[in-house]
């Protein structure tokens, strides 16, 4: 797992420094809606105990504040590789040409779930017509954080897949 807020990429220019800054921007994310979270269950547990403030607003602020980490957290880790997958078929195949096309077969399968995903998270922002109850804000800005995610992971499997493509092609080369 890369712990590195500002990991060392091998390629320069603009999609690297674009690259780096994005993926600083989903772990702030994250790290603010995780603090967010902690604050108000810890502040709730104690409005329990001496009823001293109502939480009314309480479920709109947790229901944001998770679905944020949730699918940009998501997005972080895809960014990185570091989503789960079953890495004892990965490293026993890795750096072969069959790895270079098991592991593409499978940024394509998650691919097509992806940009699957994708579409029904922007369709269903897109219909959004409800407001929330307590602070009047459209549903679209909880919503937004899907078809954003997304569209990240979109580009970073596209990016696998031709990472894993030009492997491939490199390996054959080497072998002729």
């Amino acid at each position: 797992m890369d712990t590195t807020l500002f990991p060392q990429e091998e390629a320069r220019g603009w999609l690297a420094t674009f690259d780096k800054y994005l993926v600083f921007a989903l772990r702030t994310i994250c790290v603010i809606c995780f603090t967010v979270l902690l604050l108000l269950l810890t502040g709730n547990v104690f409005v329990r105990f001496f009823p001293v403030a109502a939480f009314f607003w309480f479920d709109e602020i947790v229901e944001w504040s998770f679905a944020w980490m949730i699918f940009f957290g998501a997005a972080a880790l895809w960014a990185r590789d570091d989503h789960f997958r079953l890495e004892w078929i990965h490293d026993r195949l890795k750096g072969s040409a069959t790895g270079h096309i098991m592991t593409a077969a499978v940024e394509i399968l998650a691919l097509a779930f992806i940009v699957v995903f994708f579409y029904q998270a922007f369709r269903l922002t897109y219909l959004a017509k409800d407001w929330t109850p307590v602070f009047n804000v459209s549903r679209r800005f909880l919503y937004v954080c899907m078809p954003l995610s997304g569209l990240i992971m979109v580009g970073y499997s596209v990016r696998n897949v031709i990472r894993d493509i030009s492997a491939f092609v490199r390996l054959r080369k080497e072998k002729e």
